[in-house]
């Protein structure tokens, strides 16, 4: 009979996380990652193939542990625009809740200029991208609802915001200001083109 594994890839990955979480996919090393994971070279690379292959993996993992369920949640609810603010301001929480404030590992992956595959690249590209349609599809409904001028930029707009998700996790690690990182959320939604409310609307001449 095959002997079975002491640790499950699970773990494996969950504390690879952790590490190239903490020292990006450069300054991560071997040792550190069988330090780290229980696990020796050979093992390592029996399971992911290579250093490249873990964090491909990892990478994977960290993702779906982040976004899968908050996207379900927030599509889910009857206030697009809510749904965004809510987004961040979740993301917020999450970047605060870390004392070592290291950061996302798919943003720090897009802002690492280390070379790596270009499966690491593309995951995180597709990743995030996902993150943009997310915004996408929220500020459609919105504009659908009459919440948001008919023409709203969509792309532009989602663009932008994925560009304030970008703000938060760098600021975050910088200076983990509560205050100062809601604010941004606010001016964010804020600068949506909202339609007006017409004045005096209802009134009789």
């Amino acid at each position: 009979m095959p002997r079975t594994r002491k640790l499950s890839d699970e773990t494996v990955l969950e504390r690879a996380i952790g590490v190239f979480q903490h020292s990006g996919y450069a300054g991560t090393s071997l040792r550190d990652l069988t330090q780290a994971t229980g696990l020796s070279t050979a093992a390592l690379y029996h399971r992911f193939t290579d250093k490249d292959g873990l964090f491909v993996e990892a990478l994977r993992r960290y993702a779906h542990d982040g976004l899968a369920e908050r996207f379900v949640r927030l599509s889910a609810a009857d206030d697009p625009l809510g749904a965004i603010r809510d987004f961040l301001s979740e993301l917020i929480a999450v970047s605060l809740a870390d004392p070592q404030h290291r950061g996302c590992l798919l943003i720090n992956t897009a802002l690492d200029g280390a070379k790596m595959s270009n499966a690491a690249r593309d995951l995180v590209r597709a990743r995030l991208g996902e993150v943009e349609a997310f915004f996408a599809e929220r500020l459609e409904r919105a504009v659908a609802a009459g919440m948001l001028e008919r023409e709203t930029d969509i792309a532009a707009e989602a663009t932008a915001l994925l560009g304030v998700v970008f703000a938060i996790r760098v600021l975050a690690r910088l200076n983990p200001d509560p205050k100062r990182l809601q604010a941004l959320v606010e001016h964010a939604m804020a600068s949506l083109p909202k339609l007006q409310k017409i004045k005096n609307q209802g009134s009789r001449p």
